[in-house]
């Protein structure tokens, strides 16, 4: 095989490999209980501790409602009540080789709260102690943006 052939293959694997790497749908659920919200501690990509809105991948053939539901139950082990939707946002940190587009819910909790082993916290806290606790960049965002929440 001549060096041209080589050097096209290997653009045509860069280019395949690109192109296979697609943007993720998730949901995050934000619970609010009296003047409180729920937060998840987890380790993200980036390997440190960070508080987030709990919540996760949309599955093939899945609404967003269905997928808000099983994400928090299967975290959180709650039942949610969905009151709307808030918005969407695009994370992406090409860095991390992440690239998601998060839907945002506002809902409302029934049961008590048994995170699963990769939560290593989950609690609710209020606007003002959220200022102090390290949040993933969407959820400064989303309470930037709504500041009615």
């Amino acid at each position: 095989m001549c060096q041209t052939s080589i050097t096209k293959t290997r653009k045509i694997l860069v280019m395949k490999s690109k192109a296979m790497v697609l943007p993720k749908v998730v949901v995050a659920v934000l619970i609010k209980k009296n003047n409180s919200y729920l937060f998840a501690k987890e380790v993200l990509e980036d390997n440190k501790e960070t508080w987030i809105i709990p919540g996760g991948k949309v599955e093939f053939g899945e609404s967003l409602e269905e997928a808000a539901k099983r994400e928090i139950k299967e975290e959180l082990g709650v039942d949610i009540t969905i009151t709307r939707l808030i918005d969407f946002h695009e994370a992406i940190h090409t860095n991390f080789n992440y690239h998601t587009i998060i839907f945002f819910f506002l809902a409302t909790a029934t049961g008590s709260i048994q995170h699963a082993p990769e939560i290593l916290e989950a609690k609710y806290a209020t606007k003002e102690e959220l200022t102090q606790m390290p949040l993933v960049k969407s959820a400064t965002w989303l309470f930037e943006k709504h500041k009615e929440l």
